[in-house]
């Protein structure tokens, strides 16, 4: 499969379920906004479902390997953890999309691949615990409930998805430096 013709089928999928919703968009839909026949959509994919699922995983794989990146680069704690809000914002900033739609639509799909989804899912949770938890043993954080903390992180982080303007007045960078600041503080051991 072209790989150019791929993501354009995801980023056309992605935008129509976020526009109509997974369950109102249909394949016919899909195959006129890519001016292609059902036919030839069909010749890349079986069924809507599958197109949610490479939506989905490719969402949340993007996190992973960010984070797995950070986790094994060489440097302190507080600027892994800095780097990994900075990927996670520039990740639901980038691709809004395809991480509205993984964040709202991923409980559509059937439970074997629902499952698949939220171990990688879990991973990136785990991952992301490891970095708090390393940062509390150090004494650069305060004692955190640290599963809470990371649930607390991510919600505030994935809502941008929901927001996010690319020509607003805050560029992801900018945001991502206002989150981290808000977060440092709650965190950081005084």
């Amino acid at each position: 499969m072209r790989k150019k013709r791929w993501d354009e089928i995801l980023a056309v999928s992605a935008r129509l379920f976020r526009e109509k919703g997974y369950r109102a968009t249909t394949m016919e839909d899909i195959s006129n906004e890519l001016k292609v026949t059902k036919p030839a959509l069909y010749y890349y994919i079986d069924n809507k479902q599958d197109i949610l699922y490479a939506i989905c995983e490719a969402a949340i794989k993007q996190l992973v390997e960010g984070v797995e990146e950070i986790v094994s680069a060489d440097m302190e704690v507080e600027e892994k953890f800095k780097e990994l809000i900075f990927h996670h914002i520039k990740s639901f900033s980038k691709d809004g999309d395809i991480t509205t739609v993984y964040l709202a639509d991923e409980s559509e799909l059937p439970p074997d691949k629902r499952e698949t989804i939220r171990s990688m899912s879990r991973r990136y949770e785990k991952l992301y615990r490891e970095i708090i938890s390393q940062a509390i043993k150090e004494g650069k954080f305060r004692k955190l409930d640290v599963p809470m903390t990371v649930r607390a992180i991510s919600g505030m982080c994935n809502w941008l998805a929901a927001w996010y303007k690319p020509d607003g007045e805050k560029s992801a960078e900018e945001i991502a430096e206002i989150f981290f600041d808000l977060i440092l503080k709650g965190c950081k051991k005084d």
